[in-house]
């Protein structure tokens, strides 16, 4: 298998995405049990705000180096290559250093005032480390990804995720401790400590390439630092007002969404209770599809700078229809099954029938989602960072004028929210698509991705139901027929896709071996 391989990079980052989400999800499970839900509270109290910070340093960079890196990576320009990280480092440890300094000079004010807490005080504290060595990885992570060298920064997210897990559940489970704050504050500890040993990995893995030799490389390299810092800066700074906004978005839905709630007559407790459904529940099944698409996402950008360096737009057009391929003949079956059994995948997971109720109706977002998901990247490939930003600026002021002003409607209430959600992850997927067709070409069958998957989706869906119910009355075991039926279900739609000729088979093995 040809390690540079598109479809190769992607199914590793599905794999590896999927493995460390599984990881993730059942250390929440632990650890939740081991401190209690005080300490799981303050933990998450600190944890969106370290998150928000390194947004700033590790949501562009890492993406411009990618595809800097992929571009002069393919005109053999190794010189221009290590220059690249070079100066991409320096920035991004310069404002590290800055954000790591503002939070230290501000503890205070940061507990008091912004998240006000001031039991959070030590857990905010054992975040500043964690801020410099996400911003390190995520750049060496970037140039890997540029590379088209996958396994360094897939094996260096197993290995971050391992070790913290490893450090803070047999901290836990040796000393016990009673203090919710100490808790909380070896949860935070965890995560400098995973990222750390992961940045070690990386940096082994970077000397070991380095020392690699390569051929017919140019030695010259003929841009200036000045002018490679602003080609990051310009491609990284839309790319992270996106992130921040985002991130901004969704505190403010936090705050607005239970405020408006009572306006249109829900009592405190229902409209905590509601935004928890959504938030913490159905919103996280939503999102299983972005393993696929965050994989294609991060991926796509260096394959698409790398054809674009040599004006190959044919090769462009290709991964361009792959990648939209992918996405929705995995979008288009999440989407069925969601509104389809909702209700069940709710009652089996949460035992809450109306968290399915939610997840039936946020479920129409998901196609809309993934396809936007898909077309950024390729988008910031091509360098339309700037365009891309501003068609999700765009989409995120309808959701806002929705959540303000549709929710405290008696009328819509909760409707609002999905209402507003779903309109601007369609209005965004449009402008992308709309962006993406007048700067290239592309060939879309509407009966291959669209009619085709849809059928076959729905005869994989029809067939899970009567697998079930058969199942259960061999088993009498819920759990276990969702199971069964679930499986079958997947492989009777690989196997539908194949026979059909959706799925081209042949084509994906050449791909693979390049």
């Amino acid at each position: 298998m040809k390690k540079s391989s598109f479809i190769y990079g992607t199914i590793l980052l599905v794999i590896v995405n999927f493995l460390v989400r599984s990881l993730g999800f059942v250390y929440k499970i632990i650890l939740s049990r081991l401190i209690g839900p005080e300490a799981i509270g303050l933990y998450q109290m600190v944890f969106p705000f370290l998150m928000l910070l390194i947004t700033a340093t590790s949501a562009g960079i890492p993406s411009a180096v990618s595809k800097l890196v992929a571009t002069e990576n393919s005109l053999n320009n190794r010189e221009g290559v290590y220059k690249i990280l070079t100066i991409s480092l320096f920035i991004g440890g310069a404002l590290s250093l800055v954000l790591s300094i503002l939070v230290s000079l501000n503890m205070d004010f940061i507990v008091t005032k912004v998240l006000k807490n001031e039991a959070i005080f030590y857990p905010v504290l054992f975040t500043i480390p964690a801020i410099s060595l996400i911003t390190f990885a995520s750049i060496i992570r970037g140039f890997f990804y540029g590379l088209k060298d996958m396994k360094p920064p897939a094996n260096a997210q197993i290995i971050e995720q391992l070790f913290r897990i490893i450090f803070v559940l047999s901290y836990l489970a040796y000393k016990k401790p009673s203090n919710p704050v100490l808790a909380a504050t070896i949860g935070i500890i965890g995560v400098s400590l995973g990222e750390f040993f992961g940045l070690i990995y990386l940096i082994f893995k970077f000397n070991l390439r380095k020392l690699n030799p390569r051929r017919h490389l140019i030695k010259v390299y003929t841009e200036s630092s000045l002018k490679v810092a602003s080609s990051i800066l310009y491609i990284s700074i839309p790319i992270t007002i996106g992130r921040l906004v985002s991130s901004l978005m969704q505190t403010a839905s936090s705050i607005l969404i239970p405020q408006r709630l009572i306006i249109a007559g829900y009592t405190n407790s229902e409209a905590i209770q509601a935004f928890g459904k959504i938030t913490g529940m159905a919103m996280p099944l939503l999102f299983l599809p972005f393993t696929v698409t965050s994989a294609l996402a991060v991926n796509i950008i260096p394959n698409i700078s790398e054809q674009m360096a040599i004006n190959n737009m044919d090769d462009v057009s290709e991964q361009c229809n792959l990648a939209i391929k992918i996405t929705l003949l995995v979008a288009i079956p999440i989407t069925i099954i969601y509104t389809a059994f909702g209700n069940h995948i709710a009652q089996l997971i949460y035992n809450l029938e109306d968290v399915g109720n939610y997840l039936s109706i946020i479920s129409y977002s998901t196609i809309f989602l993934c396809m936007q998901h898909t077309l950024s990247g390729i988008l910031h490939g091509m360098g339309k960072q700037i365009i891309t930003t501003v068609n999700y600026l765009l989409g995120m002021v309808i959701q806002l004028y929705c959540t303000y002003f549709l929710i405290s409607n008696p009328k819509y209430g909760i409707n609002g929210f999905f209402i507003g959600y779903i309109l601007s992850a369609f209005v965004i997927f449009t402008l992308n698509f709309i962006t993406l067709k007048r700067a290239i070409k592309i060939r879309l069958s509407i009966l291959q991705l669209l009619i085709k998957p849809t059928v076959l989706s729905s005869l994989a869906a029809v067939s899970m139901l009567y697998i079930y119910k058969v199942s259960y009355l061999a088993t009498n075991s819920n759990f276990l027929s969702t199971m069964v039926s679930a499986l079958l279900g997947g492989i009777l739609y690989l196997l539908l896709l194949s026979i059909t000729k959706t799925l081209n088979v042949k084509s994906i093995i050449k791909e693979i071996k390049g």
